[in-house]
């Protein structure tokens, strides 16, 4: 009888032999993947389709992040989903790239960035220590080389409350390196007199030090790493988007350039000064002119840059607006105008298409930004609304059902059956969180406490779902 230690070794030997390795990058198809999971304790798999532009502008990051990951125990790895069809079923691949992370065999969702020290950062994350233990100046050195910025703890003992408490906060980030020692070299070349947090970082002030005392302040500790740990100002990009967006700061102050113009650099050195007036707070980023699709969301034209607006997307609804008129060379007047947003004190901007007559001559009621309260909140009907896109495959499906259901309920005055294009208009309701499409809520009548409608999409599941939450009579027409 064969061994299981000789089996093992058979396959590895086996696996050895089909996988291709392109650059660092492990090759898989339909055939090794499976094998290769069950060969690599951590495997971070990219599927990608050869034509996709997003993944041909990954593909360089992808193979410097496996350089850096050689000799660790985690492997990167890519698969033409377009080839392996087998495996775009299986994860149900729907667009690319799509990135899953496998540990021990099992899939955990993949949520680092898509440049490679943001890549190898996460991945290190997931298979090593939460804090990497350091103790000598050169360890230190190298450590900076590995990212932009890297969290420090020094405590005279690791089995101190103080350093298990850091290694709970260093085990919740997956953004940023951290490492840990209690080594009197690392004290001395981190000039400490005790236990302390330090960031070291390639930008702005370089370092930033937090002495902890006695005892360790867990939310001090965590609004100084936030507070510290990236640019006063960040320049938006495709790449950069993952690391913005995943901050816990959830208030961002975006402000519009064009680079080459003369307003740019009096613009930003404004922006720098709120950034330190409103560290921890608020993100200040910048976006360029070039990012024509982040300008068309805000509608905002080339031709009136420069421009500001801070965002919230601390709530559990759609992201709140809040643009500003005045003058982004003058730091105060911006200054004044976040901190009229952090004290609620403004009210966001909604945006909203004309509201049309036409609008409710249909069997399902057109809905604008400006017309919704009207219409769904401010009366006794009973009214289900669908928030579409105009380019969603999903809603062009549901339209003739959706169609078939408003001339279903025509004759009930009580019940509206209704849709909104949620990327023309916008509205704030409270306990509403519209973030795919098609979402339908339904607000009864009684209260219009909006509740997610959850049937099914066929007529007869929308008719009786409507029939068993109305608040008024459901009869409704045979068609």
């Amino acid at each position: 009888m064969i061994s299981k230690a000789i089996c093992a070794l058979l396959l590895s030997a086996v696996v050895s032999a089909e996988i291709v390795t392109e650059k660092g990058v492990l090759v898989l198809n339909d055939d090794n993947f499976d094998a290769a999971v069950a060969a690599n304790e951590f495997l971070l798999v990219e599927f990608y389709a050869p034509w996709c532009g997003h993944c041909k502008k990954l593909a360089p990051e992808w193979e410097k992040a496996a350089a850096a990951l050689v000799g660790e125990e985690a492997k990167l790895a890519k698969v033409d989903a377009t080839v392996a069809t087998g495996l775009a079923e299986r994860f149900a691949i729907r667009g690319f790239p799509t990135i899953h992370f496998f540990k021990n065999g099992k899939q955990i969702e993949y949520g680092g960035g898509r440049v490679s020290n943001e890549i190898v950062s996460w991945v290190k994350k997931q298979s090593g220590p939460a804090a990497k233990t350091i103790s000598t100046p050169e360890e230190l050195v190298a450590a900076q080389e590995t990212d932009d910025a890297i969290v420090v703890g020094y405590f005279s003992s690791l089995d101190s409350a103080s350093a298990k408490a850091f290694l709970s906060i260093a085990g919740a980030d997956d953004v940023l390196s951290y490492f840990i020692s209690s080594s009197d070299q690392i004290k001395e070349k981190l000039a400490v007199s005790g236990d302390s947090v330090v960031i070291l970082k390639p930008f702005d002030d370089k370092r930033a030090d937090l002495s902890l005392g006695d005892s360790f302040d867990g939310e001090s500790v965590m609004k100084f790493i936030v507070g510290n740990s990236a640019p006063l100002v960040q320049t938006f990009s495709q790449e950069a988007a993952k690391k913005i967006f995943s901050s816990p700061v959830q208030k961002h102050c975006l402000f519009f350039t064009d680079s080459a113009a003369d307003h740019h650099a009096p613009v930003v050195s404004s922006l720098t000064s709120v950034a330190e007036a409103f560290k921890g707070q608020v993100l200040v980023v910048n976006v360029p002119a070039t990012e024509d699709r982040v300008l068309d969301y805000f509608g905002i034209t080339k031709d009136t840059l420069p421009a500001l607006v801070v965002v919230d997307m601390s709530g559990e609804g759609q992201m709140k607006k809040y643009p500003f008129d005045g003058d982004l060379k003058s730091s105060d007047s911006v200054s004044a105008h976040v901190s009229a947003v952090l004290s609620g004190s403004v009210k966001p901007t909604l945006k909203s298409e004309a509201v049309s007559p036409e609008d409710t001559t249909s069997d399902v009621v057109v809905l604008r930004g400006s017309s919704f309260n009207e219409l769904v909140l401010e009366n006794e009907k009973d009214v289900l609304v669908e928030f579409y896109a105009p380019w969603c495959g999903h809603c062009k499906k549901l339209a003739p059902t959706y169609d078939e259901l408003g001339a279903k309920f025509r004759s009930n005055d009580n019940i509206v059956i209704a849709k909104m294009d949620a990327t023309a208009n916008e509205v704030d309701v409270p306990g509403m969180n519209v973030k795919g499409f098609p979402t339908l809520y339904f607000f009864p009548g009684k209260d219009k406490t909006p509740v997610k409608y959850d049937g099914g999409r066929e007529l007869e599941d929308f008719v009786s779902w409507i029939e068993e939450n109305a608040s008024n009579d459901a009869k409704h027409d045979e068609l």
